[in-house]
């Protein structure tokens, strides 16, 4: 785990006064949606989320602090010390704890959570490293999914930033365990596409390569910050200078600034590759649509097909239509 990225933060209390903005709250939101998908963690990693979740917990809202509260309630191994703290907050924050085991009194059935801890760590540990030889990895759920992404994608440009040189303490794959098409040739094809004006070609080269639905690679290739943008470029390997020109052309909102399209290539070469496979975890376990769609279709598109083979069929019948018709009046 590398220190810069993650302490980096010095400006950490500051955050709320840029541009009038306070993204503490989405940071320290995302960050433990992500935490507590993880059933374990390293001693490093539970270090880090803690003075960070710590220092983030003083300036936030209650609302916030309730919501954190409330995904730790369900959690078995919780981060003790974030624990304690929110123990010591306002009524509403504590009422979310109240029945975890770790917060009951020290009776000896009680305490037992407490001393087990560590030694269940180190199991979920080597089931890890158990799962990981085996090549097999855990996937998040499609509604955790969906609300990671949401709330990615309605951040700031700061908050994003925070939240992608963050995503490596939590991030829900380790590195390697995500899987993308190997295509030497993705680079050059995105930046033609990207060139030519084709979002909508670009996209569908995208989701081949990255694995993710359809529609959320419209979204990437629509956004107006550009920070999808890079996160897809780090994991497919793309160099800073391709990524550069296809920033000044994807999206007219982010090429007519030259000061934006260089902040997104700055935030490339910080951005590190657990981090955007850890963004790109969240992506592919959303749910597909366009494939879902098809089941609907068969019988719509059996029906066309029908009409437009037999043209002659309606247009008998609706010629024969008016001589019943007639035929009644007369009688």
């Amino acid at each position: 785990m590398e220190m810069r990225n993650l302490f980096g933060l010095e400006s950490l209390t500051d955050l709320g006064k840029r541009g009038g903005i306070d993204m503490r709250p989405t940071l320290l939101r995302v960050l433990t949606d992500l935490y507590v998908h993880r059933l374990s963690h390293t001693a490093d990693e539970e270090r880090h989320y803690t003075e960070l979740a710590l220092r983030l917990l003083e300036a936030v809202d209650v609302a916030t602090r309730v919501a954190v509260a409330r995904r730790f309630a369900r959690y078995n191994s919780p981060p003790l010390r974030v624990l304690q703290r929110l123990a010591r907050d306002l009524p509403e924050v504590v009422g979310e704890l109240r029945s975890h085991p770790l917060l009951k009194p020290s009776t000896p059935i009680a305490a037992a959570p407490l001393q087990s801890a560590s030694a269940h760590v180190a199991v979920d540990d080597a089931t890890d490293d158990k799962d990981h030889r085996a090549g097999t990895a855990r996937v998040l759920d499609t509604a955790t999914a969906g609300e990671l992404n949401d709330l990615f994608f309605a951040a700031s440009a700061h908050e994003r930033r925070l939240i992608l040189l963050n995503l490596h303490v939590v991030a829900p794959l380790p590195a390697g365990r995500i899987r993308t098409v190997q295509d030497p040739s993705i680079s050059a094809r995105l930046e033609v596409a990207a060139l030519s004006g084709k979002r909508v070609e670009f996209a569908h080269l995208l989701a081949a390569a990255l694995r993710i639905p359809s529609e959320q690679a419209r979204r990437i290739a629509r956004d107006e910050l550009g920070e999808p943008v890079v996160v897809a470029a780090r994991v497919l390997t793309v160099p800073r200078d391709v990524l550069y020109r296809i920033l000044m052309f994807v999206n007219p909102a982010i090429g007519h600034s030259v000061e934006r399209v260089h902040a997104l290539a700055a935030l490339h070469s910080e951005l590190t590759v657990p981090a955007a496979e850890g963004m790109l975890a969240i992506w592919q376990a959303l749910q597909d649509k366009d494939r879902m769609m098809p089941k609907h279709r068969p019988l719509a598109w059996d029906n066309e097909t029908r009409r437009r083979a037999r043209p002659g069929a309606a247009t008998h019948r609706s010629a024969t239509a008016p001589r019943t018709s007639e035929r009644r009046s007369a009688s």
